[in-house]
């Protein structure tokens, strides 16, 4: 490799480092020179006039450094092909932190760290207040409550999440997270191109270059990117001028939340799910096809103190039939059940048909003959 390949490697290197970090091109080249030693790229500069080159392990080293924020660079997959090619559910990274365990998910630009009774979700938002959540349930005092591990924690938790943030910015236009002369910035996903923008959630007032700086998240309220628009339209006229959002380059994430939660399943026994448990237990119920029409078509309700009644079509029911399994059910559920009989619902003609097998099939083909012998079939059907 010529000096002149070399050199024009670094720039190409610097270029995909200042595109993933979202940082002006000369800022990325002083970088990647104080990798190697050199205060400023300008210094580098000299050197190289004078005959330096940089040496395969110092390229090496500085493929290794962009990797890092930049993990499409290489010949293996990378980037968020490497997130499509994880299994789901598959940990991005995993380890130990004072002896107690923990892996490291993505979630759609999210990043979620857990462990035995804890979970840390840090945002996509670069200034988002990172969440901590400890189990209820969980016995024992969670280790998220002890500082030194919370702070290490959430260096490995941002460690990722600044990875994250940089293969988004990579997927970008480089125009979407770096501002031209006149301030103008891309929008990612609608492709306006504007110095100002606008917050639908909070009705703020952002520059490019806040933008640019917060990965398209609203400075003020955190909103995503499908949120920031060009204009406000949604403003009437007459309506004053959305205010500048209030923010600052020194502005700093807030201190972690810590929730106490109890995610474990629980069962809502809500009058939807009564209705939908008692159904199932009355097609239990039902040994023919007119039983089970019975049971598809029965008016279950429930009031607010959970007592509950059925309707059932005597046609479709027999009458001194009683649902065991309905019963047992209401029983186990605590319902007090109520059941009564009605007419003339059944839905088709001879309901007595629907009782004299227990296959379905054998059924409908004694449907299917009673109407073709005594009316008609319409098989294009007519709609409800």
């Amino acid at each position: 490799m010529t000096n002149k390949n070399q050199i024009t490697e670094l720039k190409h290197l610097a270029k995909r480092y200042a595109h993933a970090n979202r940082l002006p091109k000369h800022e990325a080249l002083n970088e990647i020179a104080k990798l190697l030693d050199f205060p400023h790229w300008a210094g580098l500069a000299v050197k190289e006039k004078q005959g330096w080159v940089p040496s395969a392990e110092q390229l090496a080293s500085v493929r290794d450094f962009v990797m890092k924020s930049h993990p499409s660079l290489g010949e293996n997959t990378g980037g968020n092909e490497c997130l499509m090619l994880r299994h789901l559910g598959e940990p991005i990274r995993q380890g130990r932190i004072e002896g107690h365990a923990y892996r490291v998910f993505e979630s759609i630009g999210d990043v979620l760290m857990e462990g035995n009774g804890w979970r840390i979700l840090i945002g996509e938002a670069q200034f988002s207040q990172p969440i901590v959540e400890v189990e209820e349930s969980h016995s024992g005092r969670p280790p998220v409550y002890e500082r030194s591990f919370l702070s290490a924690a959430l260096a490995i938790a941002d460690e990722e999440a600044t990875k994250m943030r940089s293969r988004i910015a990579s997927d970008w236009p480089r125009r979407a997270t770096k501002p031209d002369m006149n301030g103008e910035i891309v929008h990612p996903i609608h492709g306006d191109r504007v110095a100002m923008w606008y917050c639908l959630h909070c009705e703020s007032k952002i520059s490019g270059a806040q933008l640019a700086e917060s990965l398209w998240h609203c400075p003020g309220c955190g909103a995503s990117p499908i949120d920031i628009f060009s204009s406000p339209f949604w403003l009437e006229d007459g309506t004053p001028e959305p205010k500048p959002v209030e923010w600052s380059k020194t502005q700093k994430r807030p201190e972690p939340r810590i929730d106490v939660v109890d995610s474990r399943s629980r069962l809502a026994l809500s009058k939807k799910n009564i209705v939908l448990l008692l159904r199932a237990a009355l097609v239990e119920d039902a040994s023919t096809p007119g039983e089970r029409l019975g049971a598809l078509l029965a008016e279950i309700s429930v009031d607010d103190d959970n007592d509950a009644w059925i309707t059932l079509d005597e046609d479709l029911w027999p009458e001194g039939k009683e649902p065991e399994e309905v019963i047992a059910v209401a029983n186990m559920l605590g319902v007090e059940l109520e059941l009564e009989g009605t007419c003339m619902t059944a839905p088709f003609a001879w309901p007595d048909l629907g009782h004299m097998t227990s296959s379905t099939r054998e059924y409908v083909q004694a449907l299917l003959d009673a109407y073709a012998e005594h009316g008609s079939v319409d098989r294009e059907g007519t709609s409800d």
